[in-house]
């Protein structure tokens, strides 16, 4: 009996271990930073990922580093790959 409630901690642990994730997961490349290089803190900000989509936001320090966090809609590319506003080419956008 006693070995059967270590099993189902166990699965129980694990399963709930799987589920953890952290918000900034998808934050590999460099454009949130670089959109924030020459920026103050709270100053807007804005930068495009792989696939054009537009993240607009403000910078905020993370471990001691100005990073571009978004707290508006993410403004998605078309089919075509080009933006519904006139920031289409630029990877990293400074407002």
């Amino acid at each position: 009996m006693k070995h059967n409630k270590f099993l189902i901690i166990a699965a129980s642990l694990m399963l709930l271990s799987s589920f953890v994730a952290s918000a900034h997961d998808s934050h590999t490349h460099s454009a949130p930073w670089q959109a924030c290089e020459s920026k103050q803190k709270s100053a807007q900000c804005s930068y495009t990922n792989g696939e054009n989509d537009l993240f607009k936001g403000s910078c905020q320090m993370f471990s001691e580093t100005l990073m571009c966090v978004r707290n508006q809609p993410i403004i998605h590319a078309d089919a075509q790959g080009k933006k519904s506003d006139k920031l289409a080419d630029k990877s990293v956008y400074s407002e």
